[in-house]
């Protein structure tokens, strides 16, 4: 891929990570703060371990992933489908893991109505889902 060739899968995984990226920075629930109840307690997405290491990280890496051939004059091995479906499932891990954690502990009113980062992070993986697809299909239609 050079910059006259990329795909449009991969401008959506590009898209998709960078809401992703951009989610894990945002509001994810808040408890309280209206009126008649206690202070307002808020949680940041990216405060949390699970989605450091299970969204922002991997975002970062396919953003990376993305970039990488147009640094390269020569067709880069890593540029594979396959290698942004790993990045995907542990995206989608991280985005379920921390979901269930915060349903565990109560913490997470359902659906989450003052957070927007879940919602945008959702977003984001349904874009880089369908970005993966097209890379896919643009990969197989090369081969065939």
């Amino acid at each position: 891929m050079n910059r006259t060739n990329a795909t449009r899968g991969h401008w959506m995984i590009a898209i998709g990570a960078i809401l992703i990226v951009g989610a894990t920075m945002l509001q994810w629930w808040q408890i309280g703060g209206g009126p008649g109840e206690l202070p307002a307690t808020r949680g940041v997405g990216i405060a949390d371990g699970r989605v450091f290491l299970g969204m922002f990280a991997p975002s970062v890496a396919a953003l990376l992933l993305v970039t990488l051939p147009f640094a390269s004059e020569k067709p880069i091995a890593i540029d594979h489908p396959l290698a942004y479906l790993v990045l995907f499932v542990t995206i989608l891990i991280g985005y379920v893991w921390y979901l269930f954690y915060l349903a565990q502990k109560q913490i997470l009113p359902w659906p989450p109505q003052q957070g927007i980062g879940a919602w945008l992070a959702a977003i984001g993986m349904v874009l880089f889902s369908r970005g993966i697809f097209e890379v896919f299909e643009e990969r197989r239609r090369r081969l065939f």
